[in-house]
């Protein structure tokens, strides 16, 4: 049902085209060698304009046994995978039954598993955050106001909606699955790197310790957003742990161009030759 195409390598990624039965594509990555982010749709709905996973919108969700078959014919070329992470093309609550039934298949194969959302359904996130069997759940926020988070995350959920499902769900999260949830920030030139945007994110997360990862931009094809200064992305660091909260940088994988955050894409039909 899945087969890989051409394959990327990079010096911390590599990088695998996936092909579907139907012909449609989608990628994963493999990270630091034992580390594999797979896609959950092809294509996604959320439309972040920083994204090329959404560029050409959403076909369609991905089946379980297209889940399991990234990882199965990444293992099958050779490769260990010893955690999974659903971060890929796609939005993960919006194919939430198969991606619910993958990570319960991760966790009795004795994979760590993971996942990446933007948050919506909300319902759908507390269930996730308090009930579903992952190692850890980052949620991207990427701004602090209402009008930076609707141009940056156009079809996901309301900040106030956003947050007000995490204030649901952490009085029921024990400490372990705390330190397993985390909130992003994604670094884009005039858009969300303003002083008063990060105050303002800091103020939404600060009922809630949770760390944050402040992640740098990649540059795509199909997007006109921009990575900013290292200068800045230090400043932006410095800024938000002075307010108390506890920050990662991005790892090199993580910029890599090949297979960095929002760096997948998917195609509806699989390309010639």
């Amino acid at each position: 049902m899945v087969r890989l195409g051409q394959e990327h390598i990079g010096e911390q990624n590599r990088r695998f085209v996936v092909i579907l039965d139907d012909d449609s594509e989608v990628e994963a990555v493999l990270y630091r060698g034992d580390t594999l982010c797979i896609s959950s749709q092809v294509g996604c709905a959320v439309g972040c304009p920083f994204c090329a996973s959404g560029a050409n919108g959403l076909a369609r969700p991905l089946a379980f046994e297209e889940l399991t078959g990234q990882v199965e014919a990444v293992r099958q070329a050779g490769h260990a995978v010893r955690r999974v992470t659903v971060s890929g093309v796609g939005e993960p609550l919006h194919n939430a039954a198969a991606v619910e039934e993958f990570l319960e298949w991760c966790r009795d194969g004795g994979i760590r598993r993971s996942l990446t959302t933007s948050g919506g359904p909300t319902e759908r996130l507390v269930h996730f955050m308090v009930q579903a069997p992952h190692n850890g759940l980052t949620i991207s926020v990427h701004a602090g106001t209402e009008e930076t988070h609707r141009r940056l995350v156009p079809h996901g959920p309301t900040l106030d909606a956003l947050f007000g499902a995490v204030g649901e769900a952490y009085p029921q999260l024990g400490t372990r699955r705390r330190k397993k949830t985390a909130l992003a920030y994604l670094m884009i030139a005039g858009d969300n790197d303003t002083d008063a945007e990060l105050d303002a994110f800091a103020a939404r997360v600060a009922p809630f310790p949770l760390a944050v990862h402040l992640y740098a931009f990649n540059p795509v094809p199909t997007s006109t957003c921009r990575p900013v200064t290292r200068g800045r992305y230090e400043e932006a660091y410095e800024r938000l742990t002075g307010h108390g909260l506890r920050v990662r940088m991005s790892s090199q994988a993580r910029i890599e161009a090949n297979g960095g955050c929002g760096t997948l894409v998917a195609l509806g039909k699989r390309r010639p030759g």
